[in-house]
């Protein structure tokens, strides 16, 4: 999900012109609170058996207006969009089986082989994180944006 917010002020386009550094930094400022903002409310909607996908979530600064938020987990996109069936699930399946059941040795692995094989038959349903989370926190980011750029209208016109 991309959130683009756009500024048509006048007041804004002319401290943009006279200080371009000055207005980009204050509105990077407001995209990084507005990014912490939506990766904690992520980390809260993420489901929990490791927390390893809750503590996946972070931002990566990609230019100064340019921000992703992402969980790094190498799951973290298949628990977001779901899986289609088809084949089994690789590694990861038995520490989460073993986090969930307590089981250990031959009935570990019976149980984590029939989870898999079930998975390759019927799939995953989506277990939805970010997508909430960015739409719950789209309002407020547009704001935060907003009102550091009125910040920096405001230095340039000091």
């Amino acid at each position: 999900m991309r959130l683009t917010a756009h500024i048509h002020s006048e007041g804004a386009q002319a401290a943009f012109r006279r200080a371009p550094e000055v207005i980009i930094k204050h509105a990077s400022q407001g995209l990084q609170r507005a990014a912490h903002e939506l990766a904690r409310e992520a980390r809260q909607l993420a489901p929990k058996a490791f927390s390893t996908l809750t503590n996946s979530i972070g931002l990566n600064l990609i230019g100064d207006l340019h921000i992703r938020v992402s969980a790094e987990a190498d799951y973290g996109l298949p628990v977001e969009t779901g899986r289609a069936p088809g084949r089994m699930p690789g590694a990861g399946l038995t520490d989460w089986v073993k986090q969930k059941t307590g089981l250990q040795g031959k009935a570990l692995d019976r149980a984590t082989f029939a989870i898999a094989r079930a998975i390759g038959r019927r799939g995953i349903p989506p277990q939805r994180f970010m997508v909430p989370a960015a739409e719950r926190n789209q309002d407020r980011a547009v704001e935060l944006v907003r009102e550091s750029v009125l910040r920096g209208i405001a230095e340039v016109n000091a």
